[in-house]
């Protein structure tokens, strides 16, 4: 409350801009005699002619198409390499097995968003004919249906996929233990 009302006093705004004033004066008698805004003032005139000389320079039509094709090739070499998938680990070649039931088939993808090595295309084969079953899973069961030999399974005669998934994952695991060395 106190400091509102004697920031704006006349009085109180008199005398300081009177120092103010004051210290102005003191600064430019003191940058008078030392050269210190004439070296600002060099540095600017140099950088405006530098930039001048450089929008001034004459291209040569093959220097900036040969620009242009050396960065075409840093961008097609950096796409290249980020493409690349990595090298592939040994259970890669693990990509069928009977398990509980039935014979499974599956594949291995690089997941990109950083999941690594994922689980795809697994099919459940049928007991009778070995053909790849058709899956009519649902929210309320589990079904198979060979297109074959017309074998049907369900719900209680039905491996889950899901189950049958973590089971592919606990044999690579259980492989890489009986792989190390203790």
């Amino acid at each position: 409350m106190i400091i509102k009302k004697t920031t704006k006093s006349p009085w109180i705004i008199s005398i300081s801009t009177a120092i103010f004033s004051l210290f102005l004066t003191i600064g430019y008698d003191y940058f008078k005699k030392n050269p210190f805004f004439t070296t600002i003032g060099t540095i600017f005139n140099w950088a405006w002619r530098t930039l001048i000389n450089a929008l001034n320079f004459e291209l040569k039509i093959w220097w900036i198409l040969m620009a242009i094709a050396f960065f075409v090739g840093i961008i097609y070499l950096i796409k290249k390499s980020k493409g690349e998938e990595p090298v592939l680990p040994d259970f890669h070649t693990y990509r069928e097995g009977k398990l509980k039931k039935w014979k499974w088939t599956w594949d291995w993808k690089w997941s990109t968003s950083g999941d690594g090595w994922i689980i795809t295309d697994m099919e459940a084969h049928c007991p009778n004919c070995d053909t790849p079953m058709i899956d009519n899973s649902s929210m309320y069961g589990f079904s198979f249906d060979c297109p074959r030999c017309e074998f049907h399974a369900s719900d209680s005669q039905c491996d889950e996929p899901r189950k049958i998934e973590r089971i592919i994952h606990d044999n690579i695991d259980r492989m890489r233990k009986e792989n190390s060395v203790p």
